[in-house]
């Protein structure tokens, strides 16, 4: 069981999936929708203190969980005291080591193992090393394609912007090639490719899985990478964080980015003082507004 999103125009869509298997492909089917704030879900009783009362719900699709198992699935949308607690509670969880030993690499696509292996080891040229056997891989069996996707777009959301234009470079192997053009060619000719090949859309369409996952490295490579004459905006339009901090300053992600870091601490000054709950704001408002602004100082300047 594993939260997934979808593009839309409002913005990411969630559900609550599973993997399953259907010869020959493991696919994925839909037990619950979220719609667009999975958060909405959480019922809090005081900072740490909380409830996901969806066990009901899911036990109808068919599928019973716990409190314990819907609090790891639901921590990227939990409160930052909230996650604090969950991670400390985990941390103590005594690790079950499960190992799949009949499966070979390259029995897992290629470009999911040079994926992971970018991201588990920041290596610059996981190609070269994608057929040796990483425990690592392991994560990547049993799953369907919606499943892989989602998670391994958890992971690249971690990167800062400086090592996720490392990873792109890495994962289609653009670092020796000199010329925008060449480039160009080689990353467009790579990912429709991937896009179809039957042993990645596995069940799925290359129309859906080049439009629903294979698209944020489009955008990525021509809007962000520093080559591009792109301007510098589109390298944080679709961003959740910079939206949500725009929309509490009552400012359009343009002009946010826009401001120089005088201007911009300015404004978090008085919006911290208007939320601070010595002044009447609300606590949780006040740490979330706390969270982003310190976020995004940390990526943009």
């Amino acid at each position: 069981m594993y939260i997934s999103r979808k593009i839309t125009p409002q913005g990411y869509v969630f559900s609550i999936n599973e993997s399953y298997y259907e010869a020959p492909f493991y696919k994925s089917r839909v037990l619950l929708e979220l719609g667009l704030n999975p958060g909405e879900f959480v019922t809090y009783y005081s900072e740490v203190a909380f409830s996901i009362d969806l066990e009901e719900k899911l036990a109808k699709a068919g599928k019973h969980t716990d409190q314990f198992e819907l609090e790891k699935l639901f921590y990227p949308f939990l409160k930052p005291e909230a996650q604090r607690w969950v991670r400390l509670s985990l941390n103590r969880e005594k690790r079950k080591i499960v190992s799949e030993k009949n499966y070979e690499p390259e029995d897992i696509f290629w470009f999911d193992r040079v994926r992971l292996i970018s991201l588990k080891l920041d290596h610059r040229d996981p190609r070269q090393i994608a057929n040796q056997r990483y425990p690592f891989f392991e994560r990547l069996l049993q799953k369907s394609r919606d499943e892989i996707e989602n998670m391994l777009w958890d992971m690249e959301d971690r990167l800062s912007f400086r090592e996720k234009v490392r990873y792109i470079l890495s994962i289609f192997s653009l670092q020796r090639i000199d010329s925008n053009e060449n480039r160009d060619h080689v990353f467009l000719d790579q990912l429709c490719q991937i896009a179809q090949d039957p042993a990645y859309f596995m069940d799925l369409s290359p129309h859906i899985v080049l439009s629903s996952y294979l698209s944020r490295y489009i955008w990525f490579y021509f809007d962000a990478l520093p080559w591009r004459a792109t301007p510098k905006i589109f390298q944080f339009r679709g961003n959740r964080l910079y939206q949500e901090l725009a929309t509490s300053l009552n400012l359009s992600v343009e002009d946010l980015l826009s401001l120089s870091k005088k201007e911009v601490l300015k404004l978090f000054r008085a919006k911290i003082k208007e939320l601070h709950p010595d002044r009447g704001g609300r606590h949780e408002s006040f740490v979330s507004f706390r969270r982003l602004m310190e976020e995004f100082l940390k990526r943009r300047f």
